[in-house]
């Protein structure tokens, strides 16, 4: 059984704001990094241990095509305070690259967002990095006030 819904490192405002000042195209998103999507039993158990902890996520690259932006992420890591050996890396789950996507034309569908990977027609070095919070997104509202209630897990 697939879980209705994502887990992702949802940003803070403040990043999430200086992410949006890069949007150029119609719908602007810049909130969050998805991590596994509708993830199988295994994949969800073995990820929900590890909610409402803070990431840290560094970034690398810019890349865009007619119909997407996004920065990539290089790597994500939690319970990292700063740099010292108990720190814990975060990986995606799903194939592809992790990435904030900033912005994209309407009514493109997620599985599109393939061509920048492969396709980007601009691709620029942009160092730096994101902080935020590992949580659990259900598509479904009623399933948002179960996990909000069960997991002490703030709505975003």
């Amino acid at each position: 059984m697939n879980h209705n819904g994502y887990f992702a490192v949802v940003l803070d405002d403040t990043w999430t704001d200086v992410i949006k000042k890069n949007a150029t195209m119609d719908v602007v998103r810049g909130d969050h990094i998805t991590i596994a999507y509708k993830p199988d039993n295994t994949t969800f158990e073995n990820l929900r241990d590890i909610m409402g902890k803070r990431v840290n996520a560094y970034i690398d690259e810019f890349r865009s095509n007619e119909n997407i932006e996004a920065f990539f992420v290089t790597d994500m890591f939690y319970d990292s305070y700063r740099l010292t050996e108990k720190e814990k890396r975060l990986e995606r789950v799903d194939e592809g690259m992790a990435h904030i996507t900033v912005s994209h034309k309407k009514g493109l569908k997620p599985k599109e967002a393939n061509t920048m990977f492969t396709n980007p027609t601009s691709k620029r070095q942009a160092v730096g990095y994101v902080e935020g919070v590992f949580k659990w997104i259900p598509f479904n509202k009623q399933e948002t006030i179960w996990y909000e209630r069960n997991n002490n897990q703030k709505k975003w």
